[in-house]
């Protein structure tokens, strides 16, 4: 352990400063939306093997180690490593290797942070009241579910009007505009229709308690270590985003949550079109088709 390091960024000045006032609250909001260094080899660098965990381990537990600037890494690992990449902590969190490892910042500066997988999953994926109550300007957020041609037809034709599983946030895939993409980014492939299409739904929620952050795990060790409450089958990560780690994809859990007025089914052509199919009239508890326009 080094006894002295100067901050290298105002940022890491604040950090500092939060911890020898031993605000711990400060210094875990800023270190939600930081970036952090985590060591690479040269050859992963380079691209000739593949990236690895920086990892150690004590009496308690592996943790993951990472570095709020390549100073910071640096004064700890000298010449040891001189090549890194730069991540966030919801990076972290859709990639996280398993729920039992926990975080270390800056390990072996006088300002460092022990956060187990629980903290990592919260501070990444906050839920969606949480959300809502820090950025209250930003509105009810729209979700989105994947739906196969005979979830379609039961919405249609059926009483019920409402849903269960698991959706996401649509904010979160609106850069993804074509069908095969989309679906393999949530790990739904088999839900591309046999025309290459995918259909969709859209809705307002209402009773955002009800659309739970899915912590938990593979089993219920796993499901503990991130103090979560649902174990699922692989390829469930826990932490709250679909298990992808090349994107960032909020997800939750519901249980027979009733649909909106003025939700809606679209589909995603092959060639990247969107059609919306079907409004749901609250009122009237019904769906309304929408005829295609011509020529489309």
């Amino acid at each position: 352990m080094i006894n002295v390091y100067n901050p290298s960024s105002p940022f890491e000045e604040q950090l500092w400063a939060a911890f020898e006032a031993g605000n711990t609250a400060l210094c875990l909001s800023m270190l939600k939306d930081a970036d952090f260094a985590l060591p690479m080899s040269r050859a992963a660098f380079e691209g000739s093997e593949p990236i690895t965990w920086p990892t150690f381990r004590d009496e308690e537990r592996t943790w993951l180690a990472a570095y709020t600037s390549a100073e910071a890494m640096g004064a700890i690992l000298g010449g040891h490593t001189e090549y890194f990449r730069i991540t966030s902590m919801v990076e972290l969190a859709a990639g996280w290797p398993d729920p039992r490892w926990g975080l270390a910042v800056n390990p072996g500066l006088p300002a460092n942070f022990y956060l187990e997988s629980g903290t990592v999953a919260r501070l990444a994926v906050p839920t969606l009241v949480q959300d809502l109550t820090l950025a209250p300007g930003s509105g009810v957020p729209v979700m989105q579910k994947l739906l196969r041609l005979p979830d379609v037809h039961d919405l249609l034709v059926g009483d019920d009007s409402r849903v269960s599983g698991y959706c996401h946030h649509a904010l979160d895939v609106s850069h993804i505009a074509t069908p095969a993409v989309l679906a393999a980014a949530l790990g739904q492939p088999d839900f591309v229709t046999p025309e290459g299409a995918l259909n969709m739904l859209r809705w307002r929620p209402v009773g955002l308690d009800l659309y739970r952050t899915p912590y938990g795990g593979l089993d219920e060790e796993r499901r503990d270590a991130v103090a979560g409450w649902v174990v699922e089958e692989p390829p469930f990560v826990g932490l709250g985003l679909v298990p992808n780690v090349d994107q960032v994809i909020r997800e939750y859990k519901v249980y027979g949550v009733g649909l909106t007025h003025g939700a809606e089914i679209w589909e995603l052509t092959h060639d990247g079109r969107q059609y919306r199919r079907a409004i749901y009239q609250g009122d009237l508890r019904q769906w309304l088709l929408v005829v295609r326009p011509e020529g489309s």
